[in-house]
């Protein structure tokens, strides 16, 4: 007997998105059914590999373990991220623009080895702590038993391995992949990677001679990405703020977390540097100290994304950094809350 196709759910009763949308999964290879209700679809709600969302749907939704994405056409992009809040969506697909993004989505459901969740992580401004962030999050999910990547996508950051003291650990860096070409395979990538603290990293080591486009943000950090999906559970990237890193590791991640200091300023920075996102999901975290007047959530709200959490003042931050202790700031107790919570709210493939 034939393995049974993969199936994803549509929820609309646009006759214009269904078509949309029946295109793309052709061009994947999934089979798509559509209801107009949940109460029509009970049967493939939890059944179905993805529920697709359409804007125009304004019915309750039952509760949902599996991925759910709101989907629509580009002029109501903003109803599309309303929808996405209220039905607590894991991603967005504004169409035409996102059509390759989901294709590729929904093709990745056939394979169940491929089912890891990528978490980008950016500062909203310069300095906001993201690098902190990442490593905070691979050393608490390692903690937690997940097998993760920490992937170092800010090329001109001065190499993760240094601020977690792993320069010295054996292992592949991203210019020992400047010739490579094709798909990498899983298998070998784990096995290459150095270990610090129980996950795999992948940074810039020593080399400082070869720009980006070579390795991390050309078709590298693409192949590089597919091939941690069947690798690990969870991989983070730390994505740095450059254009190039945003328009290839970044639009490779299933989420994107922004980390901006409660200052009026970091959050208009963080307002603008989101606008220029990747169409994903996106939420906030906002580092501490947060000064009479603030609040986090007033502040997610002002940038237009939900909140993620608040990093607690770290006020040893950049001295534990300079000296390779970087990791000893995981022991933290707000530190691991606010890791703990987001690790929590994925999706169950990468919690």
């Amino acid at each position: 007997m034939p393995p049974r196709r993969t199936a994803v759910l549509l929820l609309s009763g646009s006759t214009l998105l269904q078509d949309e949308v029946a295109r793309i999964a052709a061009a994947a290879a999934v089979a798509l059914s559509v209801a107009g209700t949940a109460a029509e679809a009970i049967g493939e709600w939890d059944a179905a590999a993805a529920v697709l969302v359409g804007s125009d749907y304004t019915g309750a939704l039952p509760h949902r373990r599996g991925p759910i994405v709101v989907v629509g056409l580009s002029p109501d992009s903003d109803l599309l991220w309303r929808q996405a809040s209220a039905s607590r969506a894991d991603r967005v697909a504004a169409l035409p623009e996102a059509s390759e993004w989901l294709a590729e989505y929904l093709g990745r459901l056939r394979d169940s080895g491929s089912s890891g969740f990528v978490v980008g992580v950016v500062g909203g401004c310069g300095g906001a702590g993201a690098s902190t962030l990442a490593v905070m999050l691979a050393a608490t999910a390692a903690a937690r038993g997940i097998q993760v990547l920490l992937v170092d996508g800010d090329e001109w950051g001065g190499g993760l391995d240094l601020a977690v003291a792993a320069e010295e650990v054996a292992g592949l860096r991203w210019p020992d992949l400047q010739n490579s070409t094709g798909t990498i395979s899983p298998v070998q990538l784990a096995a290459s990677l150095p270990v610090i603290a129980g996950f795999s990293l992948l940074s810039w080591g020593q080399h400082t001679q070869s720009g980006p486009e070579q390795f991390g943000t050309g078709g590298v950090g693409a192949e590089v990405l597919k091939a941690a999906r069947r690798g690990y559970r969870l991989t983070i990237v730390d994505v740095g703020r450059s254009p190039e890193a945003f328009s290839s590791l970044g639009r490779h991640c299933d989420l994107l977390l922004a980390i901006a200091p409660a200052r009026i300023r970091c959050a208009v920075a963080a307002a603008q540097l989101i606008a220029r996102l990747p169409e994903m999901p996106v939420s906030l975290v906002v580092r501490a100290p947060i000064r009479d007047g603030l609040d986090a959530a007033l502040i997610a709200d002002s940038v237009g994304v939900p909140l993620a959490g608040v990093m607690p003042a770290l006020r040893s931050a950049a001295a534990v950094t300079e000296r390779g202790q970087l990791l000893s700031l995981a022991s933290n107790r707000g530190v691991r809350r606010l890791a703990t919570a987001i690790l929590e709210d994925l999706p169950e493939q990468a919690a």
